[in-house]
């Protein structure tokens, strides 16, 4: 077994969206994109700077992705950027070979390569598995986060916000 990080290509669209569909599972938030949506969604991606989708790959079926956007330049930090990375997912039959620690490296590899001082995600509070493999690969909870989702059928907040 081969596990090889790359950027994604819009070849990689189907198989992304696949991804991020069992990313979803349980949530009701998964990709409602078709394969053309996907591609046009790839596209403006592919052209923002300092934003890159890496896809792994295991003898050359695609088996995971992460999204890492470096963000910069930072009023804190001496100037420093700061990386995130989104949208972390491996495929239910590439678990546990390595691939999510390929892919987190190397999202890690670039974030260093770039100057910031930090990579940071967000995960639901309910994956406790992801949580288990972020500990385990090196990263540490460092905060409490928050959000407000807007619903994009009519751009207004969900929930209750003052």
């Amino acid at each position: 077994m081969s596990v090889e990080v790359r950027p994604a290509t819009i070849a990689d669209v189907p198989a992304l969206l696949d991804l991020y569909r069992q990313l979803a599972e349980g949530f009701g938030d998964g990709p409602e994109l078709s394969a053309a949506q996907g591609e046009e969604i790839f596209r403006q991606i592919a052209v923002q700077p300092d934003r890159t989708l890496l896809t792994a790959t295991v003898d050359g079926a695609v088996a995971g992705t992460v999204d890492l956007l470096v963000v910069r330049p930072s009023l804190t930090h001496r100037g420093r950027p700061w990386a995130a990375v989104e949208n972390v997912v491996v495929g239910r039959e590439f678990r546990r070979l390595g691939v999510g620690r390929a892919l987190m490296e190397e999202a890690a590899r670039r974030a260093r390569e770039a100057g910031c001082h930090r990579l940071q995600l967000l995960s639901r509070v309910q994956r406790k598995e992801a949580h288990a493999f972020y500990r385990a690969i090196g990263m540490e909870a460092s905060a409490q986060g928050f959000r407000l989702n807007f619903d994009h059928r009519s751009d207004s907040p969900r929930g209750d916000v003052p």
